[in-house]
Order: structure tokens, then sequence, then C-alpha cells
């Protein structure tokens, strides 16, 4: 049995948002704050309304998301720097 990597995703950070004692600041629209984690923390993220796909990342995310119901997370995703 073969251990799948975990899918990558980029994310525009719209609010202001703190994990392990770090903050990320939201960008603006001409230089949005990319973080790139996970797809299941992106998710959250953008469930949370903290974050937003990039326009390209969009149509495959509201794709997953129709066929997925939303779980919560065990704890709040950790960004990638």
């Amino acid at each position: 049995m073969s251990t799948k990597e975990p899918k990558i995703v980029a994310v525009h950070l719209l609010k202001p948002h703190r994990h392990a004692g770090r903050d990320y600041k939201p960008g603006t629209p001409e230089k949005p704050t990319i973080l790139k984690l996970r797809e299941d923390k992106a998710d959250w993220l953008v469930n949370q309304g903290t974050a937003e796909y990039p326009p390209a990342e969009a149509t495959a995310a509201a794709k997953t998301a129709a066929s997925a119901a939303p779980v919560a997370p065990a704890s709040t995703p950790k960004a990638k720097e």
C-alpha cells in the first residue's frame, strides 16, 4: 500500500489570521497574500471566510465542495513558509 501525498493548493488571505502564535496579514486585490497549504486546510480557511481560492482554482474547489459535505478539522491549518 502506498502513501498518497496530500494535495497542496493556494488561497488568497482575505482577513487577518493567527496560527500557532504567528499572525498572517491579508494582502490587497493588487497584491494578495497567498498561502500554500493542504487542500483540507485551505477548504477550512475558505469555509470560515478568511481566505478564497484564486480564480483558476475556484472552479475545481467548487466541484470538490459540491461532492463532499464540509467537515471542520480537528485543528487550525498551518501555513507553509
